[in-house]
Parts: structure tokens; C-alpha cells; sequence
């Protein structure tokens, strides 16, 4: 792991970790609709953490205002955003693993039951696919 150095992207990087580690305490409890939700939010997290770590440490206030609101809970808008930096695409594989949690949404908060166990599995390997690429870029 290669944490950022500066503290706001620095921020999102550790709670990316914790969000991981609790959907995988989550899925050995059987509750696997709230371990792809944290798991979700994970990615969400490493994105943004990605994102600020490709920019002047000058404009990482500015760029996190912009992660307030409905948008920056949506995978799409912030593969846009990262490729606004300029940083290197991403690969193919991990376009793929994007594409799959893109089924996440922040309404699962609101979904009753446990979920289904296969799904939540390949979810999180996935998620962790995106952390463990995402953790190399920075």
C-alpha cells in the first residue's frame, strides 16, 4: 500500500480500507446486501482518493467540494472526473470490475433482507480488484 501524503486524498484512501474491511465482516456475518453497500462505497472512496492524488495538492479543497451531492456517489461521473486529470486510462480489466459494481447504488441502504451470497462474493472481489489497482496508481 502506498498511502497518499497529502491529508484529503490521504483520507479517502484510509476510509476506502475501513469500508472494505467492514463489508468483508459484513459477508462473513451473512449480510451481504450491507457488505456490497460498504463495499460500494469502498470504490466510491478509492475514486475520489484517486482523483485528488492526481492533482495539485493546491486544488484538493476545491475538487472535494465537488464530491458533495448525488453525483459523487455515481461511478460513471467519477471515471470522468479522474480522466479529467490527465492521468493514465484505466485498464481494461478494471473498466470491466467498474462496469460490474456500477449496479451499486446508494439506495441499497434502503433495501431489506440479507442478499444473495454469490453476488455480494463476486462484488467484493471485484471492489477489491478496483482498491488493489486503484492502491498502485497512488
Amino acid at each position: 500500500m502506498s498511502t497518499p501524503a497529502s491529508p484529503i486524498p490521504r483520507k479517502f484512501y484510509r476510509v476506502a480500507y475501513q469500508r472494505l474491511e467492514e463489508a468483508e465482516v459484513l459477508f462473513d456475518r451473512g449480510y451481504f446486501t450491507g457488505a456490497v453497500y460498504l463495499a460500494g462505497y469502498a470504490v466510491e472512496c478509492m475514486l475520489k482518493a484517486l482523483i485528488l492524488n492526481s492533482l495539485p495538492a493546491k486544488d484538493h479543497d476545491s475538487v472535494e467540494a465537488e464530491f458533495r451531492g448525488q453525483r459523487a456517489h455515481q461511478y460513471e461521473w467519477l471515471r470522468l472526473r479522474y480522466a479529467q486529470t490527465n492521468a493514465p486510462g484505466l485498464p481494461a480489466e478494471i473498466g470491466r470490475s467498474l462496469a460490474f459494481v456500477s449496479t451499486w447504488e446508494t439506495s441499497l441502504r434502503y433495501t431489506p433482507g440479507l442478499g444473495d451470497r454469490q453476488d455480494a462474493l463476486r462484488f467484493l472481489a471485484e471492489a477489491g480488484r478496483i482498491l488493489d489497482w486503484a492502491d498502485k496508481r497512488l
